[in-house]
């Protein structure tokens, strides 16, 4: 944080900056190893990345701080620790992020997702692709279920394509919803490394008693 605001977030259920960057395609492994180096005299990730032709970096900076706030709720919050490392961020939100209005969002989030149609678990759920349902997607679906081996989770596909964990928690619910994917079977799936965490489901205010 700076000056009350969130300039940036990290959260290991969450792709940062350079997974979005590298496994989507919009740059290359050599091209961020080259932005990093710039970086370093130029003391801006932000100002490599746009004279390497890269477009709407301040979107980009934001989306992973919201992400990131998504990937924290939806996993659970056990204890909060107070830092007072004054840490540079790799690619930090210009002005910052109020923690009321990042919250909201977050909360915002949190409630799509439990008002879809399937339950998803982004930490547990290990989703398998129905034989055929690459062929009836578009691109951006088409990634998702590649990726879909039943031996991956919401989380684990996040990191491989290169997007935002909270877009393929969606994606994953709808797709599920169409019959396009499924939850894999223990027998396909690996051991369940987080088999303790539910379904993202409705919210309930501090205080309140879970349904």
């Amino acid at each position: 944080m700076r000056g009350g605001a969130v300039v940036a977030a990290r959260s290991s259920g969450s792709p940062g900056v350079d997974v979005v960057l590298v496994g989507s395609g919009r740059i290359g492994e050599e091209e961020w190893a080259a932005v990093l180096a710039e970086s370093v005299e130029t003391r801006s990730v932000h100002a490599a990345l746009v004279a390497r032709g890269v477009e709407q970096v301040d979107a980009l900076a934001l989306a992973a701080v919201q992400d990131a706030a998504f990937a924290v709720a939806a996993g659970g919050v056990e204890r909060v620790v107070v830092d007072e490392v004054d840490e540079v961020p790799l690619l930090a939100v210009a002005g910052g992020v109020a923690p009321d209005v990042l919250v909201r969002e977050t909360g915002r989030r949190l409630d799509e997702v439990a008002a879809l149609a399937v339950a998803v678990a982004p930490y547990r759920d290990r989703v398998v692709a129905v034989r055929g349902a690459e062929e009836v997607l578009g691109a951006g679906r088409r990634e998702i279920v590649a990726q879909a081996t039943g031996r991956r989770t919401a989380r684990d596909i996040a990191f491989a394509v290169g997007a935002g964990l909270h877009p393929v928690v969606v994606g994953i619910s709808l797709m599920l919803g169409e019959g396009l994917l499924e939850i894999a079977s223990p027998e396909v799936s690996f051991s369940f490394s987080h088999g303790g965490l539910r379904s993202l489901g409705p919210r309930v205010e501090a205080g309140e008693r879970p349904g």
